[in-house]
Parts: structure tokens; C-alpha cells; sequence
């Protein structure tokens, strides 16, 4: 999405345009509101066509033809001009990104969201078909991904310029047979579908859809269009018709975040000044400058919130940038690609566990022990992969995955050249790759025979930023050093300049361009590019800080009580307060956890019960009622550290009584499977 071009009309017929959607085969795209309506695409037909009969004729048809059409899944003609001098059309716009964007920026869709968009787009185009409409040019981009579900952009008008004389639009995505057709709509269905599996245009992606949809879908890719189902036929095969399933957590908050930045342009105040002079784009959602012309260059970005994106291609390799340095992520599954061999030989029965934690995609789960960082097929229970013995265990900082592919990043304990005591570095590992990259913060590393000329400092927190391009490292400090926080290119390798001073404690990305930290009196959000402080939170009393970027919230203790506040202003929400605080002797935060999916904050505390004796005091609020969910379970298992599964599915565990790894129901917190 763009800012409008100064040529650009200011508005056309009764709607005023906010922004260029971009361009499709006939006509330029824009973004349209007027009073008391919701929003619409207003597509205007470009001049080469305005002036061409047969044009104007055939779209003259399809508007008419598709004007009333029924319909949950396509998005709706609201108003028309075909007979005026430059003809354009008004569609209803959901609000949301685009197919194309969604995948340009982001990658190929997780696979639990397609069965979602397949059944979606295929009651979209039998609801077409019904009407004895074709739709004629369905294609990636003129999918929308709303919050709700995907729709069809149009109704089909881009078939006009195809009866005008003009080939295919979107060749790529069009039937070998040609034309337009319910088959060929079929064709193009599937062809929509492995792009988004894939990555790739038109069936190429085929290899990349799940095998539960992939027969199905290689059916409609049949050369012979008799062989193909019809549209009717897709829906029932893919258990419809009905609504389909809910987008994945993780997917839904991306469509979320780009819908609220358009929501927020579409009600923000005028986008010119009084002298018709455009105002600058500002920078960050955290900033809250000029709504109107900063969520114009924003609007369309799907990268707010990212579960998933990828950078550098998709062969599963690292490839060298700038100065050697190379990307720290690749795009494979963890369980797509695994590049480390099985164990050797298992656990030994009585190895504590520590620090569980789920990749991105939920299909594996690390943790640490001091026989190394673990990777589990937690669905399988079987520990797969132990990529080195090295892991810190017990330390405050714990295994981070990235936000899409495989890399995991670790505290590795590592034994300088020359030194007699061991240090604690950043470490990271792509899994699906098998390429590893320590990192080493802002401070100078060995010479080249391994030796270290000034004393090391200890990694004390590290982060991804929500959309995977960065990750900040912030080192222990000490007297003299001036900054102890980079953030590095995830793409490139490359690390950005020092900054920050004093003592950090933790170190979690906000949105893509802001990090926070905890000094344990102050919590300070800044600018990942500059290091400047843009805001400040006062009243933390520990180092805890956990951020629920979907949400826009941040959890930290404050004295005896747990606090949720809003990132963008640091307003308190709400807190939870424990009843224990008043006759437990000397408590100890371990665990704080936000939980998106259920809405509850979950926390764990180390107490002392006497003669060296300790217990777990463990919390699950409800966020809406301040219920303690934890205190409501029949038989909750104690546990001494948490994971949340990205989607929900499940909570691992580690055992406050022996540091076994279980699984836990997550809403009754009851055993489900012990791991180790």
C-alpha cells in the first residue's frame, strides 16, 4: 500500500481515497471511505481502457452481472459508474492483507492455515458459480486475508480486460485449456493454494501443501478440466459448506495488526496539511506520531506481528553476506528439515530438565539439561536431535526459537583459551540447516589463536523481534565498557552499532523496531535503530518482563504484585495480587508468562517453607476476571518452569519436584504425558 501519488484524484464519486492499493490488470486500486460506510477498494479504470468499446462493454457486463451477488466469502460490488467518462467500480474492502503481501513478506503460510483459506475460496467461488458467474482471474493478490476468514477480492472483474482481447492476467495461475470457466476457476483455486504452501507462483508449490490437502489439490491441477471437481464438489470434500476453521493464533494476530494500522488511517485525521503539502511518514506504532500519514506507509505491511516470516530463500542454506557474515535462519520446518542426527543414546533417567520452550511452527520443543540443549518430538515423545553438550542450564537466560524456520538461540557455556574460568555466550543454531553462529554482543572476541585480550562478559538476555529480522544481545556490563546491547541483521549476520549502558536484565522485542528492557527499577522501550529511549515505565521491582506483542501488553512485578500495562503509553491494565505475599518467607519470582490464546497471565514462585526447604506457588489469572485458574484445577501439576504451544495445544513443563519434562492440559492443567 502507498501513499497517494500527487496526480492521484482526491476522491471518486461520493468516496474519498485514503491510499493506493496498487494496480491490477485494467485498473488502478485505491483505498475509499466516505460517511457512515465501511471501506471499499475503488477501482479505477486506466485511460488505455477507458477509451477502448470493447472494454467498456465487457465490464459493463460484469459489473452488472455480479451487482447483488450473495455471499460471505466474495467481496461485494458496493457501487458503479460504467457509463462516464473514466468507469470505476467500488468493492467491499475487508480489512486486512492480501494474500501476496502476506507470503512476500512473511513466507509460505503454516499448514494449519490452509485448510482455512482452501475452504474459504472454494465456497467463495461456488457461490460465484451458483450465480452462473465465472470468476476468471483468481490469483494471489486478489485474495483477502481477513481477520475472520480469506474472500475473493471481486467478484472477477478483472476478466473484462480478457474479453477486450487482452491474454490471461495472471498467466502463472491460468488453466492450460484458457478462458474462463468453472474448471478453469478450479484450476486457478489450486494453483492460489500451492502458492501459499509454497511460496512459489502457480503449482509449483505443490511439494509444499500438507498431504491431507495435497491429493485433492493435485487433482484440480489436472490438464484435462473434465477431470476436475467442480467448486460444489471442493466444498464438500473439504467438510463444508460451513464456516471455516478459525486462522491460527499465530497468523491471526499478523492479519490483526495490519487491520488495526488500516483501521487507524481510516480514522485518523486529514493526510495533507491545509496547504495540500503531504505530511512525513513518521516511525513506529510506538511513537504515535501523525496517525493519518504514518499508517499510509504501514497499512499494508504485514510485518508487526510475525509467527513466521522468512528471510533469504528457501534451499534450506545460509548463505555468506557482507563481510562473511551470514543469514542466522533459514525458512524449513523443524520437523520439514532436521540437519542433526538422532542422540547417541538417550537422557540419563536422572538429568534434571530445565527451560522448555516450542519452536515457531509448535512441531518440536528445546530444552536444557547438562547433558546439552535437547530437541523433542514432543507429539512423538522422543528426544531427536542434541545439537551440543554445552547448554548453560540454571542460568536466568533461557533457549529463544525464532519466529519462523528452525533457529534456536542458547546460552552455551564456553571455556576461553587461556582462561581458567568458563563464560556464557549466545549461540545460535538452525536446526533444519545444521549451520551454527555464536554471537558474541557488542564486545570484542578472540584473536586468532583463540585467546581473548580482554576479560569476556556474559550474555544476559537476547530476542527476536516479532517479524525475525533482528535480534538484540545484551552482554553483562562492567566499569568503563560503553554500551552492552547490539542488534544484528538476522539476514545479513551483520551487528548494528553498541548501545546501551547500564545493566540490563532482559532484553524482548516489542513490535519490529522497538526492544524493552529491565533494569529491575525500570523498564525503558527503545529504538532498535538508534538506541534512543523513547519511553520509560517506572515501578518494577524485578528483572521479570514478558510482552504480548498481539496484544500490545507487558507483564512485570511491582512490589507484591503482578502488572499488565499497554506497551504503546505504559497505562496499567490491571494487576494480580497473591493473598500468600503476606506470610510467604522471601518469594522468588522463576516463571511469568502471558497467554494470548487463553487470556491469562500465568506466574510461578519459589518460596521458602523452612530448614532449607522450598516450595512452588504457582497462578493462572484470568485477565478479564482475575480468577486464579490454577487455584480452580482439580489436580494441577506443580511445576517449576512453563511453555505455552504457539497454537494452544499444549503446555510442557518441567516438574518442581524432580525436573521431569511433561505435558500439560492446558486448560486443566492435569498431566497428559510425561517426556523425561
Amino acid at each position: 500500500m502507498f501513499p497517494l501519488h500527487p496526480h492521484d484524484p482526491p476522491s471518486v464519486g461520493p468516496y474519498r481515497l485514503r491510499a493506493r492499493l496498487g494496480e491490477d490488470a485494467y485498473a488502478r486500486v485505491y483505498l475509499g471511505t466516505a460517511d457512515g460506510r465501511d471501506p471499499v477498494a475503488v477501482k479505477v479504470v486506466r485511460p488505455e481502457y477507458a477509451t477502448d468499446p470493447g472494454f467498456r462493454s465487457a465490464f459493463s457486463r460484469q459489473v452488472g452481472a455480479a451487482q447483488g451477488l450473495p455471499g460471505r466469502h466474495v467481496c461485494s460490488i458496493r457501487e458503479a459508474d460504467v457509463g462516464g467518462a473514466v468507469p470505476w467500480a467500488a468493492v467491499s474492502r475487508p480489512l486486512g492483507p492480501a494474500l501476496t503481501d502476506l507470503v512476500r513478506e512473511h513466507g509460505p503460510l503454516p499448514a494449519d492455515a490452509l485448510h482455512p483459506l482452501a475452504q474459504a475460496l472454494a465456497q467463495g467461488l461456488a457461490d460465484l458459480h451458483a450465480a452462473g458467474l465465472v470468476h476468471g482471474s483468481l490469483w494471489p493478490d486478489g485474495v483477502l486475508m481477513a481477520s475472520r476468514s480469506a474472500l475473493l477480492a471481486d467478484p472477477g472483474l478483472e476478466w473484462a480486460a480478457s474479453d477486450a482481447g487482452q491474454r490471461a492476467p495472471h498467466p502463472a495461475f491460468a488453466a492450460p485449456e484458457g478462458g474462463a470457466s468453472p474448471a478453469t476457476d478450479v484450476f486457478s483455486w489450486a494453483a492460489t493454494l500451492c502458492y501459499a504452501a509454497g511460496g512459489v507462483e502457480g503449482p509449483a508449490g505443490l511439494a509444499r501443501v500438507p498431504l491431507q490437502l495435497r491429493g485433492l489439490v493435485d487433482t484440480c491441477l489436472k490438464l484435462d478440466p473434465r477431470l476436475r471437481p467442480s467448486a460444489v464438489d471442493l466444498v464438500r470434500m473439504l467438510g463444508g459448506p460451513t464456516e471455516p476453521p478459525a486462522w491460527p493464533p499465530r497468523l491471526r494476530s499478523v492479519i490483526d495488526a495490519v487491520a488495526d494500522r488500516q483501521r487507524n488511517a481510516l480514522t485518523s485525521p486529514s493526510d495533507t496539511t491545509d496547504t495540500g503539502e503531504r505530511k512525513r511518514p513518521g516511525r513506529g506504532r510506538l511513537l504515535a506520531l501523525g496517525a493519518g500519514a504514518l499508517t499510509l506507509i504501514v497499512l499494508g505491511s504485514v510485518g508487526a506481528v510475525i509467527a513466521y516470516d522468512r528471510l533469504g530463500d528457501s534451499s534450506g542454506t545460509n548463505d555468506p553476506g557482507p563481510d562473511g557474515a551470514s543469514a542466522l535462519i533459514t525458512d524449513a520446518g523443524c520437523l520439514d528439515s532436521m540437519a542433526y542426527p538422532a542422540p547417541d543414546a538417550p537422557l540419563s533417567p536422572d538429568v534434571s530438565i530445565a527451560d522448555p520452550v516450542f519452536s515457531a511452527d509448535g512441531d518440536v520443543l528445546a530444552t536444557a539439561s547438562s547433558e546439552g540443549l535437547s530437541i523433542w518430538d514432543w507429539r512423538e515423545g522422543e528426544e531427536i536431535a542434541r545439537p551440543t553438550d554445552s547448554v548453560s542450564v540454571g542460568s536466568r537466560v533461557s533457549p529463544v526459537f525464532s519466529p519462523f524456520g528452525c533457529t534456536v538461540v542458547i546460552p552455551e557455556v564456553v571455556e576461553p583459551e587461556g582462561r581458567d574460568d568458563s563464560i556464557i555466550l549466545a549461540h545460535g543454531y538452525d536446526l533444519a540447516a545444521g549451520t551454527d553462529t555464536e554471537l558474541l554482543g557488542p564486545q570484542d572476541g578472540p584473536d586468532e589463536q583463540g585467546r581473548w585480550m580482554s576479560r569476556p562478559l556474559n550474555v544476559q538476555a537476547f530476542g527476536f523481534s516479532p517479524d525475525g529480522r533482528r535480534l538484540a544481545v545484551t552482554l553483562d556490563s562492567r566499569l568503563g565498557a560503553e554500551a552492552n546491547t547490539h542488534v544484528v541483521d538476522t539476514e545479513t549476520g551483520e551487528a548494528g552499532e553498541p548501545m546501551l549502558s547500564r545493566l540490563q536484565y532482559t532484553t524482548t522485542f516489542v513490535d519490529d523496531d522497538h526492544f524493552a528492557t529491565n533494569t529491575g527499577e525500570e523498564i525503558a522501550i527503545w529504538d532498535a535503530d538508534t538506541g534512543e529511549k523513547v519511553r520509560e515505565i517506572r515501578g518494577s521491582t524485578d528483572t521479570s518482563l514478558v510482552v504480548d506483542v498481539a496484544g500490545s501488553r507487558l507483564a512485570y512485578l511491582d512490589d507484591d504484585r503482578i502488572v499488565l500495562a499497554d506497551i504503546s503509553d505504559g497505562r496499567e491494565i490491571t494487576s494480580f495480587t497473591r493473598d500468600e505475599f503476606e506470610t510467604d518467607d522471601s518469594p522468588t519470582l522463576l516463571d511469568l508468562i502471558i497467554d494470548p490464546e487463553r487470556n491469562v497471565v500465568h506466574a510461578n514462585w519459589l518460596v521458602s517453607t523452612g530448614d532449607a526447604a522450598w516450595n512452588h506457588r504457582s497462578y493462572a489469572w484470568d485477565i478479564e476476571t482475575g480468577e486464579d485458574l490454577w487455584a480452580a484445577a482439580e489436580d494441577p501439576v506443580r511445576y517449576s518452569r512453563l511453555a505455552l504451544h504457539p497454537d494452544g495445544e499444549v503446555l510442557a513443563a518441567t516438574t518442581a519436584a524432580d525436573s521431569r519434562l511433561v505435558l500439560l492440559d492446558p486448560e486443566t492443567f492435569e498431566l497428559i504425558a510425561t517426556l523425561h
